[in-house]
């Protein structure tokens, strides 16, 4: 006889069966695998996302945890621009403040938005803080997406001279200072941010 797969929002013990990787995707943190099988590394609740057959555990101490995991929101300053990418050092973890933190992410242009993005600069320049969700982890790096009315920049200064952007249009950003005006990909609480940051 077959052992029965879990469900959403099960309560499952450290070791016990959840389920084939042929019906699910195991989550790294907290499950594991043997000749196929799905097992839990920890105890808490069962999470099934149906759309994309993930199967993790969350527990209690989920709001406090310290490591990022697939689709987390996060929060950060643009280090650097490539050709294709930009890089991104994260400050909060789901509205988590976490100094000097480690944690790298990488958005690709095919990221950025669900609109043609031409070129890097036009949706992001360095030292703007944007928010965005992790959508893939590669060794110890992350892939972001900036896809969505919630993400994107949240903060920009002037390429020219520093001073804060304002808001004047969709994607359209304002010097009050020396008149230039450029584009970025905007959140839609650009200039507004109510996310309530804590440590």
């Amino acid at each position: 006889m077959s052992k029965k797969s879990v469900k959403d929002h099960d309560i499952v013990l450290t070791g016990q069966y959840l389920g084939v990787v042929e019906e699910f995707l195991p989550d790294k943190q907290s499950t594991f695998t043997k000749e196929g099988k799905i097992y839990a590394s920890k105890t808490g609740l069962i999470n099934v996302n149906d759309k994309e057959r993930i199967i993790e555990i969350s527990t209690h101490q989920e709001k406090d945890r310290k490591i990022v995991k697939i689709r987390d929101i996060v929060i950060g300053v643009i280090l650097f621009s490539r050709k294709y990418s930009v890089g991104i050092n994260f400050y909060t973890i789901n509205n988590k403040i976490h100094f000097n933190s480690s944690y790298f992410g990488n958005i690709h242009v095919s990221q950025i938005s669900d609109k043609y993005i031409d070129k890097i600069n036009d949706a992001f320049q360095i030292t703007d803080i944007i928010r965005a969700r992790v959508v893939e982890q590669e060794y110890n790096e992350y892939k972001l997406s900036t896809v969505g009315k919630n993400l994107g920049v949240i903060y920009a200064d002037c390429v020219i001279c520093g001073n804060h952007l304002t808001k004047i249009g969709y994607n359209k950003l304002k010097c009050e200072r020396c008149g230039n005006v450029e584009t970025r990909k905007l959140a839609i609480d650009y200039g507004n941010v109510r996310d309530n940051l804590r440590f």
